[in-house]
């Protein structure tokens, strides 16, 4: 069952097309893997290799839930040269993650979603996922400093882009599922994607 409470109820109206979607969307996954361009490349690291039981909401455990830690590791050479995150040279500059997930090799479309950083976050009802990101803040007089802008990833640094969870609900479908993430954003002004896949979680009754 995905993110938090807020989530549950969706999931459970979502799990009734669940079969339609399986019969209609045969996209096998792809194996855990992590794509590079530009000196770029990410993955994902799982807190919890199942399998997880499954729960109804009130009665949810870490021992029901798995995060992911969507890394981005920028191996371009640092410059020698003022600016802020957003405009060193080499900074990968992040602008969304799409997550899919994909149960039995299944691609799940309902359980899909795409996330954006501060400070234009969505999905704007999951406001506490704004603190989910590292995000760039600008400060052009005394504090407080409240220019928050996209988050980056500068050259030499491996960081966690973002991260979040998943409940697995007892509506939901058993099985093995994987999550993939397609992170949008750009390097020294153009564009650029990433995509990386969690290792394949078992969720069971």
């Amino acid at each position: 069952m995905k993110k938090n409470q807020s989530r549950r109820n969706r999931r459970m109206l979502l799990a009734g097309l669940v079969a339609a979607l399986a019969a209609a969307a045969l996209v096998l996954v792809p194996m855990a893997f992590g794509t590079s361009a530009s000196g770029l490349s990410a993955y994902v690291v799982a807190t919890n290799p199942g399998p997880l039981p499954s729960c109804s909401g009130g009665d949810c455990t870490s021992a029901n839930l798995v995060m992911d830690y969507v890394h981005v590791v920028n191996r371009n050479r640092p410059v020698n040269e003022v600016g802020s995150r957003l405009t060193v040279p080499n900074a990968f500059v992040v602008a969304s993650i799409d997550e899919s997930v994909f149960v039995n090799g299944v691609h799940i479309q309902a359980f899909d979603e795409h996330w954006t950083p501060p400070p234009n976050i969505t999905p704007t009802n999951l406001p506490g996922y704004s603190a989910r990101w590292p995000a760039t803040v600008l400060c052009d007089g005394s504090p407080p400093c409240t220019d928050i802008r996209d988050p980056a990833v500068v050259p030499g640094e491996d960081i966690a882009a973002f991260f979040l969870g998943w409940y697995h609900g007892n509506t939901e479908p058993n099985g093995s599922y994987v999550f993939v993430y397609t992170i949008h954003g750009t390097l020294d002004g153009k564009a650029v994607d990433l995509t990386a896949s969690s290792p394949a979680i078992k969720m069971t009754g």
